[in-house]
């Protein structure tokens, strides 16, 4: 999964956000095709949207333009981690849902980390404002942030109701199940990929598996290669990277003292994403 690097710089993701006409005609040209990565946690406890800021990161100081994109749109909590001001209501993921005349600049929200984004729902949102979407308003957006950021990262809800859980995976170019060490991520697993595949969605590029806030249970990983899956990387337990979060930090760039484990582990998994 090779990247090239540093296509778009900070200014250069700016200004082709806007017009369209620009965007589609000079991305174009540099447009990477398989640039849209999924994370979705199995059970509760995975801390997804802790790694996935982590990955983001470091990804984004490897020079890469970078977006997350935060499909958890009942409860969005990326904007917290990266440090960024709440959207106001109705504003930011919502926005771009409802229209494809809104202007995806107003509505991208740069960080303090250089080459990283954030499209993110409002946490004022009202649940029952994201009952209506469709697939193809997902698509959409997701199509045209695709277009515009070197790599998006996409932070998944395990709701497979929710059209924002099943179309992320559809629409993914590659995907990562995020486990504890729980005896219920391999049968929770088992069961959404046979949900997802009786939907007709190929859930094949969703066959690699991180497992995350290992604390040294006692759990058989040899149910992944039974289960035909790839165990790509192994994050031990950080307090810090916890503590770093609450504080509106990323673990990866803010520390200075890394858990190597954690950081081999990092690079490993962004290295298997860009190359």
């Amino acid at each position: 999964m090779g990247r090239q690097r540093g296509k778009l710089s900070f200014d250069d993701v700016l200004q082709r956000l806007s017009p369209r006409d620009r965007v589609y005609g000079e991305l174009e040209a540099s447009r990477i095709i398989d640039n849209v990565i999924g994370f979705i946690p199995a059970s509760d406890c995975c801390d997804t949207s802790i790694l996935v800021s982590n990955l983001a990161a470091l990804l984004a100081a490897r020079q890469y333009s970078v977006c997350i994109l935060d499909n958890k749109v009942f409860y969005p909590s990326i904007y917290k981690i990266l440090d960024c001001e709440a959207n106001p209501r109705d504003r930011g993921l919502i926005k771009l849902l409802r229209s494809d005349r809104v202007d995806f600049r107003d509505e991208i929200n740069s960080t303090r980390y250089k080459n990283l984004f954030l499209l993110s729902p409002s946490p004022m949102d009202a649940m029952e404002d994201y009952f209506d979407f469709t697939f193809g308003d997902i698509e959409r957006v997701m199509t045209a942030v695709k277009d515009m950021f070197d790599l998006v990262i996409v932070d998944i809800p395990n709701i497979p109701p929710l059209e924002f859980c099943v179309s992320s995976i559809k629409h993914c170019n590659t995907g990562f199940f995020v486990w504890s060490e729980r005896i219920e991520c391999p049968q929770n697993t088992e069961k959404f990929l046979e949900f997802v595949g009786s939907l007709g969605i190929g859930a094949s590029k969703f066959t690699n598996i991180v497992i995350n806030n290992i604390s040294g249970l006692n759990f058989d990983r040899e149910v992944i290669s039974e289960m035909k899956m790839k165990l790509i990387a192994e994050f031990p337990f950080i307090p810090k990277a916890a503590d770093f979060s609450i504080e509106g930090k990323v673990y990866i760039q803010d520390s200075a003292l890394l858990d190597k484990r954690f950081e081999r582990a990092l690079n490993a998994l962004a290295d298997v994403i860009a190359g």
